[in-house]
């Protein structure tokens, strides 16, 4: 989505020398599933990514994998092989689609249609299991039914229609229209585009096409970033670069908020423990989840992100990364069995409660994590 340039990501990919380094055969080997998910990124555009898939079903044929992929990009030899090695069950590639060809680049900017619709239909030729996965928002909701159908035709397994996560809820009026749910979709000079909006029920098929034709949506230049290009931008991910913190935004003796003392009194049921899940940076970071690894790399724009960006560096980027340490020496020391866990039990988030963990596993806290948990509408068999 458009958004403010984020200088505090640095573009890299995995290659798989570098994967052979970080990750021992043995601990591959009792792998029960691996999750191919990037924040800020995405599977398909890694140059070395289906020999990446086979060397690790090389040492465990069994292993679950599964992947998210917007689709616009590569060839047909591509999908193909990608086809090919998610035959398996247990094994899905995701194919996120927030629309038609109408609609999709309204929040998936610069994605080529043509070109996704390609990407499913060859990989699904190859045997491939792949699903749909489609973000609901006010300007595709009446198109959610007609996508489902066109997941039939194209023989996918499974089609998802979800809420979509990071709406402001703070009524705003810009030029003369006044937005309940919303976020903002910038230009590349950072200046406002256009707004997208929550979901509303209330709306009959009509309605929103009358809202798309006044709503002023701009249709970005469609990209297809291949994976040469990539090749050239790779940088070495020993040279780390820290996010910058703006200090400011740190304020450990100001009041808080009913909703902050909420954020730091609610318990703690942390979604990786149960799972023995990680999650692992391109760069070879390791977080405990998705969530903190994003907010990790994000750009310092509010409490919450420099918060939890303060408290990894606090630490030091070099201690949790793969090009340093071993993963069994990372999981088992300081920051894991210490830094992680303490933040559970503080109940104040100018302590050391972080606001991430409150907001997506705090059992009174996570209501937007939940909504979009509890929205979902999985037809488990279209086919």
């Amino acid at each position: 989505m458009g958004g403010p340039k984020n200088t505090s990501y640095k573009e890299t990919y995995l290659t798989l020398d570098r994967l052979k380094s970080w990750l021992p055969k043995d601990f591959i080997a009792q792998l029960y599933g691996l999750q191919l998910c990037g924040n800020y990124g995405d599977a398909m555009t890694n140059p070395e990514l289906v020999n990446i898939i086979k060397y690790i079903k090389s040492i465990n044929p069994k292993i679950c994998i599964t992947m998210n992929t917007n689709a616009s990009g590569r060839n047909e030899e591509f999908w193909t092989e990608l086809g090919k090695l998610f035959r398996d069950e247990g094994n899905i590639l995701t194919f996120s689609v927030d629309g038609l060809e109408d609609t999709n680049h309204i929040y998936r900017r610069g994605t080529h249609w043509k070109k996704i619709m390609n990407a499913m239909k060859w990989f699904v030729k190859a045997g491939g299991r792949g699903k749909w996965e489609f973000l609901v928002f006010k300007h595709n909701q009446h198109q959610v039914e007609e996508a489902k159908q066109l997941a039939v035709d194209i023989g996918l397994k499974q089609f998802f229609a979800k809420a979509a996560l990071g709406f402001v809820n703070q009524p705003i009026t810009e030029d003369g229209r006044k937005y309940n749910s919303w976020m903002k979709v910038l230009k590349d000079d950072g200046q406002l585009d256009y707004f997208i909006e929550q979901q509303d029920k209330s709306l009959n098929t009509n309605e929103i096409k009358l809202y798309l034709k006044e709503s002023g949506f701009t249709k970005s230049e469609e990209q297809s970033i291949e994976p040469d290009e990539l090749a050239k931008k790779f940088n070495d991910p020993k040279a780390f670069h820290k996010p910058r913190i703006d200090k400011q935004i740190i304020d450990n003796k100001r009041t808080l908020s009913p909703y902050e003392i909420e954020l730091g009194q609610t318990d703690i049921h942390c979604v990786a423990i149960p799972k023995k899940g990680i999650f692992i940076g391109h760069d070879g970071l390791v977080f405990p989840c998705c969530f903190t690894a994003s907010k990790y790399y994000a750009n310092p724009s509010s409490y919450e992100v420099s918060q939890l960006q303060d408290f990894i560096n606090g630490y030091g980027t070099r201690n949790i990364s793969l090009e340093y340490n071993s993963l069994k020496d990372i999981i088992n020391g300081p920051m894991f069995q210490g830094r992680w866990p303490d933040n559970f039990k503080s109940r104040d988030i100018r302590d050391k409660r972080l606001i991430t963990c409150s907001l997506f596993c705090g059992k009174k806290t996570n209501h937007e994590f939940k909504k979009t948990k509890d929205s979902i509408k999985a037809e488990r068999s279209l086919i």
